[in-house]
Order: structure tokens, then C-alpha cells, then sequence
């Protein structure tokens, strides 16, 4: 029995210095990276757009509601490809982004603010709309 107990203590001895030194591997590795040498990686303000024939001019971004690039059912085309002129065009002439996430409560207004800055409606001051009042300068 004593053979068996002090092979187990020192099989729990080599596994819990193997964790405690992969553990602090992990705390010396997190503690280079200050916060001076992430801000110096981090300084830029602009964002580069580089197009494979050269700078982009402009960029636009259309926005639709409610219109699926994927199939739902599986036996039913999704919004886009019926109307493929658009997907085509598409395709060809930019980048079709089709990882977006809806917010929890969406509609029009908010979906499309949430989609252009990122920010959900809570944080953005319109959590629930769907539409826009504008009002002119001369009241």
C-alpha cells in the first residue's frame, strides 16, 4: 500500500508542477506585453484600404434590410439570388459582407446604425426605431 500511495503523491507532485509552471509561463509572457509597447503598436488613426489595383477612391455601403444572401429553406432561393443582377453585381464590384449580427430588438433605424458603427442601440440613443425624425436648422 505504501508503494502505491507514494507513487501517487508523486505523480500528483510532477502534475501539479507542470500546471503551476505552465501557469507562470502564461503570467511572464502577459507581463511583456506592457501597456507602452501596445500603445506604440496601436498609435494609428487611419485605417489603410488597399485594393490589389491600387488605392480605393471611395467606399460605399449599401445597406438592405431584410434581404438574405442565404437560404433559409433549402429549396426556396434566398432573397438575392433572385435577383441576380444585384448578387452579381455585387460579387463583382466589392466585398459582400455576409457575417452581421442582428440586435436583439431589431428594427430598420436601429439595425442599420448597430451594422455602421457597431455600437447597439442602447449606446448609440436609438434602441428602438424604425425610422428618423430630422429636423432643419430654422426650426
Amino acid at each position: 500500500m505504501k508503494g502505491i500511495g507514494g507513487r501517487l503523491f508523486a505523480r500528483m507532485t510532477l502534475i501539479g508542477t507542470m500546471v503551476f509552471t505552465l501557469m507562470g509561463i502564461g503570467v511572464v509572457a502577459f507581463a511583456q506585453m506592457s501597456p507602452t509597447a501596445y500603445a506604440a503598436k496601436s498609435t494609428k488613426t487611419t485605417c489603410d484600404l488597399e485594393a490589389p489595383g491600387g488605392t480605393i477612391k471611395h467606399v460605399i455601403n449599401v445597406v438592405f434590410d431584410n434581404v438574405h444572401l442565404t437560404r433559409d429553406n433549402p429549396n426556396v432561393p434566398s432573397d438575392l439570388e433572385q435577383m441576380p443582377n444585384l448578387l452579381n453585381f455585387l460579387k463583382n464590384n466589392g466585398t459582400v459582407l455576409a457575417n452581421n449580427h442582428t440586435p436583439l430588438i431589431a428594427h430598420t433605424a436601429d439595425d442599420i446604425l448597430t451594422g455602421l458603427t457597431g455600437v447597439y442601440g442602447d449606446r448609440h440613443g436609438q434602441p428602438v426605431t424604425n425610422s428618423y425624425r430630422y429636423f432643419n436648422p430654422d426650426g
